[in-house]
């Protein structure tokens, strides 16, 4: 139920879990260090994300096999499945590889009154 004078965020947040699928944690790991090295398109990956309505606020991997964790908040109107289909699709944390097994979970936000960071929409 939500407390009496909160509004209701126009975006959500989302928990995501990842696994690696077997064998693809080192050839991911080469993969995400190219892509944020300078050049490598990481700052226009994150601008056309954000763009698109989605944006990563934390990745929190536990050890180099893996799991990750992160939070991501989406755009209003943006679905559960939609979020899933950018997710595990190629502008998602894939890389092309499908190295990534990716369980999202919605945050319930109204449960604590506010969310997990500071909104980007």
């Amino acid at each position: 139920m939500l407390q009496k004078g909160f509004l209701a965020m126009a975006s959500k947040f989302f928990h995501v879990h990842h696994e690696f699928r077997a064998g693809q944690a080192q050839q991911w790991w080469d993969r995400a260090q190219a892509a944020m090295s300078p050049g490598g398109g990481w700052d226009e990956a994150v601008a056309n994300n954000l763009e698109a309505g989605f944006f990563n606020h934390a990745f929190c991997p536990i050890g180099p096999e893996g799991p990750a964790y992160c939070i991501w908040e989406v755009r209003e109107g943006i679905t559960d499945v939609e979020f899933q289909e950018f997710i595990d699709g190629p502008n998602g944390v894939n890389f092309g590889l499908a190295a990534w097994m990716n369980i999202c979970k919605e945050i319930n936000t109204e449960l604590v009154g506010s969310p997990p960071f500071p909104r980007k929409f």
